[in-house]
């Protein structure tokens, strides 16, 4: 296109697209804000406060922080989470996760000591499966679980052990359909540092939390290390104050502790490093030191004598850490000294190794106690223990019985099932030998539905362990009344929910009562039953495609469920479908299936597919549902075959009989009558030499004929009176063609019987006619000629060609040949060809592929059979020069005589396939896709020739080596070298009119246009774009005026 055609086009262009823009509202392209009063009303969860654990603070004068977390001790969550939308919140989840924090800011997720990542996401908060979630719904304004929600994960507290650093706790709620999310989330930072703690444990030797009772009262205080990693305590010192009414107070070695002693020499004496210079290693320093190591136990033993002299009174042993002492490189070993050998009278400093001393520890609770007593009696009994055994054997009632397979459980999730509550009660007065009657209250609340069941208990013959009847507690002489423990028990059947557990023991009767309450009670809060819902998996029995209607049409379906709740399976429900099942209109089932029922026994079920009512494909299918409703199911498609025999029989008495399995609704016979047509026919085709008569003829057609994929199996038999007629073979005519069936004929005296084997056909006998063939069948005997002399040659380009004779008697007509072609990456072809043809080819283009061997296999046959022995032979198809021999550094040069060239080259690469080599060449180059010159020079072996350059006109000439095989398959290059010749025979090759035809884009004339090139634009240009401005202003106009009224009022059609 010239510019004078282009220049105005493009000057249209441009005036359209700026008077396009023109009509645009630049004001509909700016952002509407939406107003919070846009909002819809919904629920709202917010995730208002993390209670538990607090969040580490500092102390803005001292810089010390407060509420830290003790690295090792298990962290629990718990969290203030409400509804502040206006409905209901129906579903909800709550995240928790621990970030690393990396200066306050959030880190990587914090990992525990196994490498996982510590958040969990409990998705089933808040559901509508009572089964599977605490809470069905949080009505507006409701708090989740009263304001105090410990976090979950599948049905357990979660639990933290927190290694030393600085944490973020993130707490998320995800309800669905939430209005606003920007309180979903609250956050707060904690830090977890290591500990020290001296731990003192004072007891009674006999057990009791209150001694009483005259005599010497034995005691036995316990030392202990503790903390969140390995160190060693020294000179351990605590003050021990006995005050109260006693008479005395002695040591395990005599010494006398009444009142107030300090008590030293705690641990194992042993020699110690004292100090330690930081860098000078002989400055090093020893001495002996009590030493308790790290969770080591050391024990002070001693006893006290109450004063019985006067009334009643109370005494006490107490004891207080005084001061241990650390050995470490800590910051009281900090030592500043002058450095001498610095001119300049600088210091150095120093963190030695040292003893430091100190007064208290991390954990102030561990390091005091007391133990009480009274010289008075003291009436106490009390709850050692509270636990749930599960795992009971159902009887045939449904009830549980015997010992539990899963006792002593004391934390959730439970199975929903029968279980006992077990509390173990004791005698903790201060005399043994005053006996008590007692009982335990318990108290089992539902905390999802409200619901309490309260029961009384003295005995447990059905807990875990040996059966305990009712005793007093306490210590009768060997009288069998009393014993200081006891059981008591409560048969308790736990339904999907959550539940408080309350255990009380109480005196019942006597003239005292308890004189402490603390260990009365025994709880579990918040333990959780979740019900696992059934898994079913059905089978069936029967091989597939293998079931036919009928009295044997035996289905057996096997249903494998399981419920983690029942190993059994004794309360699983099974609920079966199939055919013959009477239903309404609606399908509602009427008639339930036999093999519905409760237990294992009804996980098969057996079924008998009678009638056709069975056949085709239908569905079976199992439902499996637990006690508490939660169901699981499965099914599968079952396809059964359909089975009829119809009869039929002509006029002249040749009856037919049909038997037929098939995948269908019916079958029938329309048509089975004596036919009035009469054959005469040739029979050679089949393998009867001559002619043959028909002696019955018989129209037949079915209702329906089906194809080989609807037939399982098929067959048909036909009477007729054997003194009449005498068939020796069987056909099928349809449209002239014939068909012999495979029939076997059986006579008597007067009655035939003639069986017919479709298995070969597949399909149901189409319509046609049944004609009984008569007369003495001749056979035809095998061929009696063979293939010899069979060869095959592969040449250039792909082609195979193959050859061969024939020995023997061939008769036309009659005899064929069997022609079998297989390559040696596919399949193999079979054809029948004309018994004269002595030659085949296999087209290298389309028929075959380079480096395929292909087989020929020949072999003469007829109707009647093939000769013995095959004819074959192979040839791999060679359509290319194999390797990658190349021709390189080619070079081309005058020869000495002048009229010629010498052309030379190196061969590299793989040559193996090279049959030589040849030097094709032509005045201009050519590129891939263009064929190689004509004009070639062979070579042979040898890696240069002379070409001959008299005659051709002037002009730069282009050559190439290629390689060539044995079959004369040559390869292609692109030039590889080149030179002019000057002073050719012709000047100018265009002049020559041969060439001109050859060449006809070199010898093109160019430069001859009689188009204008001064670029000016054509004057009709002008008129064409002042019409595109008027129109564009119009429509623009149009758009920007439709409405009429704001922007809201206006129908934009852009």
């Amino acid at each position: 296109m010239t510019m004078s055609k282009l220049t105005p086009i493009i000057l249209a262009i441009i005036m359209m697209a700026s008077t396009s823009l023109a009509a645009l509202d630049w004001a509909e392209l700016e952002d509407r804000n939406m107003v919070e009063a846009d909002g819809r009303a919904g629920p709202d969860a917010s995730v208002t406060d993390i209670l538990s654990p607090r969040a580490t603070t500092t102390d803005t004068v001292t810089g010390e922080k407060l509420h830290t977390l003790r690295a090792g001790e298990d962290v629990h969550f718990e969290m203030f989470i409400e509804n502040v939308g206006d409905t209901s919140i129906d579903e909800m989840g709550v995240t928790l996760t621990v970030y690393l924090s990396e200066n306050g800011a959030r880190g990587n997720i914090a990992k525990d000591l196994a490498g996982n990542d510590l958040s969990w996401v409990n998705g089933d908060v808040v559901c509508d499966d009572a089964n599977v979630c605490p809470w069905s719904s949080l009505a507006s304004s409701e708090l989740l679980d009263y304001g105090r929600y410990t976090m979950a994960y599948q049905g357990a507290p979660v639990t933290w052990v927190p290694e030393t650093g600085d944490y973020l706790i993130v707490v998320e709620a995800n309800a669905i359909g939430d209005t606003e999310p920007g309180n979903d989330e609250n956050e707060i930072p904690v830090s977890v540092v290591d500990w020290t703690d001296i731990i003192v444990d004072l007891s009674w030797d006999t057990g009791k939390e209150i001694e009483g009772g005259a005599g010497d009262k034995a005691f036995t205080l316990k030392v202990t290390t503790g903390g969140s990693s390995e160190w060693s305590a020294r000179n351990v010192t605590l003050e021990l104050d006995i005050q109260g009414t006693l008479s005395s107070a002695t040591s395990s070695t005599g010494d006398d502790i009444l009142g107030k002693t300090i008590v030293t020499d705690l641990g194992t004496s042993t020699m110690s490093e004292v100090f330690r210079h930081q860098t000078d290693e002989n400055n090093v320093s020893n001495a002996s030191r009590f030493v308790i190591d790290f969770e080591d136990e050391y024990e002070f033993f001693g006893s006290v004598s109450p004063d019985t002299s006067g009334g009643s009174g109370d005494y006490s042993i107490e004891v207080n850490l005084i001061s241990y002492t650390l050995y470490g490189q800590l910051p009281d070993c900090e030592e500043t000294v002058d450095d001498r050998s610095s001119e300049n009278g600088t210091s150095v400093t120093y963190i030695h190794f040292c003893e430091v001393e100190q007064s208290q520890d991390d954990v102030a609770a561990t390091s005091e106690d007391m133990i009480e007593g009274k010289v008075q009696t003291f009436h106490d009994i009390g709850i050692t223990g509270l636990v749930i055994n599960q795992g009971y054997v159902l009887d045939e009632d449904g009830l549980p019985t015997g010992q539990p397979s899963m006792p002593g459980i004391n934390d959730g999730p439970l199975n929903p099932a029968w279980s006992s509550i077990q509390a173990t009660v004791m005698h903790r007065g201060s005399d043994i030998q005053v006996l008590y009657d007692w009982k335990v209250t318990f108290t089992v609340e539902n905390t999802v539905t409200g619901a309490t069941v309260t029961e009384d208990a003295d005995n447990c013959t059905f807990g875990f362990g040996e059966i305990y009847e009712h005793k007093l507690l306490g210590d009768d002489m060997a009288q069998g009344t009393a014993f200081e423990m006891g059981q008591a028990c409560m048969w308790f059947e736990f339904a999907p929910g959550v539940y408080n557990i309350t255990a009380t023991v109480s005196m019942v009767g006597g003239t005292v009562s308890d004189m402490s309450a603390r260990n009365n009670d025994a709880d579990m809060y918040g333990i959780s039953a979740l019900n696992n819902r059934p898994s079913v998996s059905m089978t069936v029995e029967q091989d597939a495609n293998s079931i036919i209607a009928g009295p044997d049409g035996l289905i057996t379906l096997v249903a494998d469920a399981f419920d983690a709740d029942d190993d059994a399976g004794l309360s699983l429900s099974y609920e079966w479908t199939h055919p013959a099942m009477e239903t309404q209109l609606n399908s509602t089932i009427l008639i339930p299936s036999d093999c519905n029922g409760v237990g294992p026994e009804f996980s098969t079920c057996n079924l008998i597919a009678l009638t056709s009512e069975w056949a085709g494909v239908n569905t079976y299918t199992v439902r499996v549902s637990d006690e508490y409703g939660s169901y699981a199911q499965d099914f599968t498609n079952i396809f059964v075959w359909n089975q009829i025999v119809v009869s039929a029989e002509t006029d002249s008495g040749i009856g037919l009989t049909y038997d037929l399995t098939y995948d269908g609704s019916s079958f029938g016979i329309d048509t089975w009558e004596d036919s009035s047509a009469s054959y005469t026919q040739d029979l050679t085709d089949f393998g009867y030499a001559g002619e043959y008569n028909s002696v019955a003829v018989i129209d037949y057609s079915p209702t329906t004929t089906y194809m080989p994929e609807d037939v399982y199996s098929q067959t048909v038999s036909m009477t007729y009176d054997a003194s009449t007629l005498a068939p020796t073979s069987v056909f099928w005519i349809s449209n002239g063609n014939w068909a012999q069936l495979d029939a076997t004929i059986t006579t008597t005296a007067t009655d035939g019987s003639i069986d017919i084997d479709l298995s070969s056909l597949g399909q149901v006998m189409p319509q046609g006619e049944i004609v009984l063939m008569g007369g003495e069948l001749q056979i035809i005997e095998k061929p009696d000629a063979r293939v010899v002399d069979l060869v095959a040659i592969a040449s250039a380009g792909g082609t195979i060609t193959a050859s061969w004779g024939y020995e023997g008697t061939t008769v036309p007509g009659v005899d064929y040949l069997e022609m079998e072609i297989c390559p040696s990456n596919g399949d193999c072809t079979t054809t029948n060809v004309d018994i004269n043809t002595v030659a085949d080819s296999l087209d290298g283009q389309t028929q075959t592929e380079h480096g395929v061997t292909y087989t020929y296999t020949l072999k003469v046959c007829n109707v009647a059979d093939c000769q013995d022995g095959n004819a074959t032979a192979s040839a791999t198809a060679d359509s290319q020069v194999d390797g990658d021999a190349t021709a390189t550094q080619m070079t081309v040069a005058n020869a000495a005589s002048g009229n010629s060239w010498t052309v030379s080259w190196t061969v590299s690469g793989d040559a193996s396939d090279v049959e030589g080599w040849k030097v094709c060449w032509q005045r201009g180059s050519w590129m891939a896709g263009d064929a190689m010159p004509s004009t070639c020079e062979d070579a042979g072996t040898a890696s240069s020739v002379s070409i001959s350059n008299s005659g051709q006109p002037s002009g730069t000439y282009y050559f190439a080596a290629i390689p060539y095989d044995d079959k004369g398959n040559q390869g292609w290059s692109a030039p590889g070298t080149d030179i002019q010749l000057v002073g050719g025979a012709i000047a100018d090759p265009c002049e020559d009119a041969t060439y001109k035809a050859d060449n006809p884009d070199e010898c093109t004339t160019v430069g001859t246009s009689d188009d204008s090139s001064d670029g000016e634009v054509p004057t009709w240009t002008w008129g064409v774009i002042i019409g595109l401005v008027v129109v564009a202003f119009v429509v623009g106009a149009f758009i920007l005026s439709r409405g009429g009224d704001a922007d809201d009022g206006k129908d934009w059609d852009y």
